[in-house]
């Protein structure tokens, strides 16, 4: 199996209007956020060939490169995946730290919750890693974001 592509992600947070991140650099309206002191949950789309049995999802410091607390595996599902597309979710607890990855995909996603740029401080990005794994345990090509999400104190 391989995953073929992050088709996109989104999380329960969302800038209230335009900001301004650490580096002074514009960051629009309706954007997605991690808060960092905040449990954040993230939906992640992914599309993937082959049969899946179940997907770790990671997140990657764009400056530093540390990825979080590691990769983080949902449960196995109940059969393998042949559908080729869905979308998982992972609740990421402050300071980035992975808490756990939902059993399965969903076609559902998260309803954001805006947040007023007075009320945080973007001091950061991250890349979206994912990976699968078959019902042999192979585990999958590793697949990063083209785009990072912004990682912000909110208050």
């Amino acid at each position: 199996m391989s995953i073929t592509n992050i088709n996109s992600f989104s999380s329960t947070y969302a800038l209230q209007a335009d900001a301004f991140d650490q580096n002074n650099q514009f960051v629009a309206r309706g954007t997605s956020i991690i808060c960092d002191n905040r449990n954040t949950p993230v939906d992640v789309d992914v599309s993937w060939s082959g049969g899946l049995q179940r997907i770790g999802i990671q997140f990657k410091g764009v400056t530093t490169g540390g990825s979080g607390s590691g990769r983080v595996f949902g449960s196995r599902f109940g059969s393998t995946d042949f559908s080729g597309r869905g979308i998982a979710t992972v609740n990421i607890g402050p300071n980035l730290a992975p808490l756990h990855v939902e059993s399965g995909l969903s076609a559902q996603g998260i309803v954001p919750t805006p947040v007023a740029p007075a009320n945080i401080r973007i001091k950061g990005y991250t890349y979206v890693q994912v990976v699968g794994e078959d019902s042999n345990g192979n585990i999958s090509n590793l697949r990063e974001s083209v785009t990072a999400i912004p990682v912000a104190d909110c208050s």
